[in-house]
């Protein structure tokens, strides 16, 4: 099943933190030009934030994941969720005010105090999506390099013997067999948190929809 979620995740990333120093940078320079690029950077942002969020809880539901990844992805939901929910706030706050800042100094240095915790949080859940993908392999494939290949002088990479398993399985077919079988190879798919030969304990999100590998 295709996973749009990736597709949505580098527009509020980019667009907001970007809209937050546009805001910054109008005040001390005192260019309005750069107050409205952040207006507009702060609504293209948060409808990608939604989208973001939307996509992210289908890709939970979807997804293939391990219980100890599990823990991750809910926090990854929560992080996100709060930074969303804090850029709509400030959206309708600006909103009800024309697309201005705040006028008044001690409502200006509320919103833009919360517009930094809200790109703190939002970098925060970033972190984890890149922890769940690079580091667990959720939503990817594995790779099995056999063949040495060359980019330059002192970087080379040498043939793979045993290729970590991320939520497929592996191609090696003429690896040992695994798991004590006599005769035969193991062909139980494992993930990336299984490196001993036995399978994952699969996660079930309830209502007949087992999630694993």
């Amino acid at each position: 099943m295709l996973n749009p979620h990736p597709m949505f995740v580098h527009f509020p990333i980019a667009l907001l933190s970007v809209g937050l120093l546009f805001d910054i940078l109008g005040l001390l320079l005192k260019r309005a030009s750069l107050k409205n690029a952040g207006w507009w950077c702060l609504i293209v942002g948060v409808a990608g934030a939604i989208g973001a969020a939307t996509t992210g809880l289908l890709a939970e539901e979807s997804v293939p994941h391990s219980d100890a990844v599990h823990s991750i992805m809910e926090t990854h939901e929560t992080v996100g969720l709060i930074a969303a929910g804090t850029f709509a706030a400030l959206l309708l706050w600006r909103a009800f005010n024309r697309g201005r800042l705040p006028g008044k100094t001690a409502l200006l240095r509320i919103y833009i105090l919360a517009a930094v915790v809200g790109v703190g949080v939002m970098f925060y859940g970033g972190y984890l999506g890149g922890v769940m993908v690079f580091e667990h392999g959720v939503g990817g494939t594995a790779v099995t390099f056999k063949e040495e290949h060359d980019h330059g002088e002192g970087h080379n990479h040498g043939e793979v013997q045993d290729s970590e398993l991320v939520n497929g399985q592996s191609d090696n077919t003429e690896s040992e067999p695994r798991g004590g079988y006599e005769g035969g190879v193991d062909d139980h798919p494992h993930t990336a948190d299984d490196k001993s030969g036995g399978a994952t304990k699969v996660h079930n999100h309830g209502g007949g929809s087992a999630q694993g590998c």
